[in-house]
């Protein structure tokens, strides 16, 4: 996986609007997280399963989803241009 647009690497979910389909009962919520947590399960148990392991490098921003999707690998390598941030969670 690589970044898009040059900012930050970030997986696009919109936290808000998720939130708001959420909260007036739609099925939303329920489908983003299955298909996201399916992916990160995959990503988590790869060695496991297929003898690969994800080696991720972070060089600039990584972001909510994008944190989640990238931290699985045993191997994480990161420059002094690395930042970290998951606004929905104030960090």
């Amino acid at each position: 996986m690589d970044g898009a647009g040059g900012k930050a690497f970030c997986a696009g979910g919109d936290v808000q609007m998720i939130r708001e389909e959420g909260l007036a009962g739609g099925s939303l919520p329920a489908d983003f997280f299955f298909e996201e947590y399916g992916i990160v399960f995959r990503l988590a148990t790869l060695f496991d399963r297929t003898g690969c392991c994800q080696v991720s490098l972070f060089d600039g921003i990584t972001m909510g989803g994008g944190v989640g999707l990238s931290t699985h690998g045993p191997f994480r390598i990161v420059t002094e241009k690395t930042r970290f941030a998951w606004p929905s969670l104030f960090f």
